[in-house]
């Protein structure tokens, strides 16, 4: 059994995303593929439990069998976090409660693929960072990084000198495709120079940065006046109605799959956004609209989403929500592995790993 960390320098970087990737082309390789997530941070709930939102939606898009508690064994919540800086936490039973759910998870698998924190140093005042975890449980890492031209090389050198030759290789991640031959020319013979193994670089891709209205809705606290059979379709783009009537429609035939927050009371943004092809719209301020929007919404299948905040605050939320985005939507995994398959050296990672995927 091969326990691989999955690990980055920055949040947001695609941990969650490139795990159900390799989870998938290890799976159909006929693996016995497991996965673990010791410390979650995207606080969820499900039928009265609290767990890590990744956690939860690997374990049911990958058929798992594991109990939730030992796919996520610890969520930082601000109890765990007041009770250790009060040094009211005992850190060997924190570390101990982890071992004992990977003993669980790990059993009867080839490959157990571990997610890493928010970043790698992420969990560090509980003696629980990636750095910390890796030793313990045997585990090989593998950095996703997201790329940033800038500190793009720091980042990488940096986490191959604290963890050594744990450090089986690099992806690279949301990569823009104007710097594609920056990686493979100039960063790649670079790294590799320094026995850093480049595993390939994966493209920016909208599709995989977008979410279902009925998540984006949750997330937003916000509650569906019609369309609920069209909640299952994928938003990649937010667009505030906060402009004249007559440049509306024009603004937002200039998107595709986005989502409209605007004031209820703007009927006039409303409409022009129905017309447009809008996925959905998310008023702000829970200021209900007029029975004509939500006739003409229901007609065309568009859920109408109300919301507290204003309309500023529920668009910024919006745009953070559909960056940060789960990957567990048909769509998105088919476009995932064939991702995967097209720019990631996956036998190569399987083979400095140590996973037998032949």
């Amino acid at each position: 059994m091969v326990p691989l960390y999955l690990v980055s320098s920055a949040g947001l970087s695609g941990l969650h995303t490139v795990c159900i990737g390799l989870a998938l082309h290890m799976q159909r390789r006929g693996l016995r593929v497991g996965y673990f997530k010791p410390l979650g941070y995207r606080h969820f709930e499900k039928d009265g439990r609290v767990t890590d939102e990744d956690a939860y939606l690997i374990r049911e898009t990958l058929g798992l069998s594991e109990d939730l508690d030992d796919v996520c064994p610890l969520v930082i919540t601000p109890e765990l976090v007041r009770g250790s800086l009060r040094g009211e936490r005992d850190k060997d039973a924190l570390l101990k409660r982890i071992e004992g759910a990977f003993d669980r998870v790990k059993e009867g698998k080839d490959v157990v693929l571990v997610q890493g924190g928010y970043t790698s140093v992420q969990g560090w005042f509980l003696g629980l960072s990636a750095r910390h975890l890796i030793p313990v449980l045997g585990a090989k890492a593998l950095m996703v990084e997201r790329f940033r031209d800038v500190i793009i090389a720091d980042n990488v050198l940096a986490l191959h000198d604290d963890i050594g030759s744990s450090l089986v290789g690099v992806i690279f991640n949301m990569v823009d495709p104007n710097r594609e031959t920056f990686i493979k020319e100039l960063l790649t013979p670079r790294l590799e120079a320094e026995g850093i193994a480049v595993l390939g670089a994966l493209p920016s891709d909208r599709l995989l940065r977008s979410i279902n209205v009925g998540d984006l809705s949750r997330l937003l606290n916000g509650r569906v006046l019609c369309g609920e059979e069209s909640l299952d379709k994928l938003v990649e783009d937010v667009v505030v109605g906060a402009m004249g009537t007559e440049h509306a429609l024009s603004i937002f035939r200039r998107h595709s799959n986005f989502c409209v927050v605007t004031g209820g009371d703007r009927s006039d943004i409303q409409l022009a956004a129905l017309e447009a092809g809008a996925r959905c719209i998310v008023l702000s301020g829970n200021l209900y609209p007029t029975s004509i929007i939500l006739s003409r919404a229901e007609e065309l299948g568009v859920p109408v989403i109300l919301v507290g905040a204003d309309t500023f605050t529920a668009a910024e939320s919006a745009e953070k929500i559909i960056r940060s985005a789960r990957t567990h939507e048909p769509a998105k995994l088919e476009r995932l592995r064939n991702l995967m398959d097209e720019n990631i050296d996956l036998q190569r990672l399987c083979a400095l790993a140590g996973i037998n995927a032949d």
